[in-house]
């Protein structure tokens, strides 16, 4: 089966073209065409990667940064193939992955989503799968002061799928869209990315629409990416997590329709989760 394969790049340094060399060098790939959609870079990444990979690969130039959800849009209007999958320009992409995931949606016609194992930089495992947020599991993620202060407390370890089976495939509420295959037919049927959510939450909105549609997401082992997470933001991480923490407020807002006074505690939860977020980021990097 083809497929398409669609990166969101913004300043991803020389990572871009890192990962453009994964994906050429893996031979096992079936027939595709790659679309890099730069959201108004001012790095060089854009221009290293043309000149290294210039017939290979189409590329598409914005003005300016129209978020990811919006950039990935534009990416599958243009593409056609049954399979897409959307990978982060500061990921590499093992030998096989692709293969691996594309076999996976060829024996499991339900599923609308499939995600990789995720490593990082050191080679340590990065746990990507998620349940939908809720009003119980919103303040118990990865970076929260509840995690922080009691690491095995039950709320984080469920929204984490701490306990989780990682030897086999397992089928999951949604994963973090790092490296992510999509088939065609199921966006068909719930629509794309919603373009409301700039960046983060995208991806949980997409499968919770899928999930309701009848369509599954899975997580896969040995589907291996290593994602050199955050690098697109090496100079910028307060904006990433305003952009994180406005998307869980419309995910909330979209999907379980609250009254103004949950509206009101959601906001100020998640100005209390950001201003922790931030203060210990800040802290971090001046320590360093």
């Amino acid at each position: 089966m083809a497929l398409d394969i669609v990166i969101v790049n913004y300043n991803s340094g020389h990572y871009l073209s890192d990962c453009l060399e994964s994906l050429k060098s893996d031979v096992k790939i079936p027939c595709h065409r790659i679309v890099v959609y730069d959201n108004a870079s001012s790095d060089n990444s854009l221009s290293d990667a043309r000149r290294q990979f210039h017939k290979e690969v189409e590329y598409i130039e914005n003005e300016v940064n129209i978020g990811f959800a919006s950039a990935v849009n534009k990416g599958l209007k243009i593409t056609g193939n049954e399979y897409i999958l959307l990978v982060n320009p500061d990921m590499i992409v093992l030998p096989g992955t692709v293969y691996l995931m594309v076999d996976f949606l060829d024996q499991n016609p339900k599923c609308g989503i499939a995600g990789g194992e995720i490593l990082s930089a050191q080679g340590a495992f990065q746990p990507t799968c998620r349940r939908f947020p809720n009003y119980y599991n919103m303040l118990f993620g990865r970076r929260s002061f509840f995690r922080r202060l009691i690491p095995g407390n039950a709320f984080s370890r469920s929204y984490l799928y701490s306990d989780l089976d990682y030897t086999k495939p397992q089928k999951i509420d949604f994963l973090e869209g790092s490296l992510m295959m999509l088939r065609r037919v199921a966006l068909r049927d719930v629509g794309l990315l919603d373009e409301d959510f700039f960046m983060y939450l995208e991806d949980a909105d997409l499968s919770y629409r899928m999930k309701k549609n009848g369509w599954e997401t899975w997580w896969l082992p040995r589907a291996y990416g290593i994602h050199f997470r955050g690098e697109t933001f090496r100079k910028d991480n307060i904006h990433p997590m305003i952009h994180h923490s406005r998307g869980f407020y419309k995910f909330f807002v979209k999907h379980y329709q609250p009254g103004s006074m949950i509206k009101f505690m959601i906001n100020l939860l998640l100005v209390l989760r950001l201003g922790y977020v931030v203060s210990t980021e800040s802290a971090k990097a001046y320590l360093k």
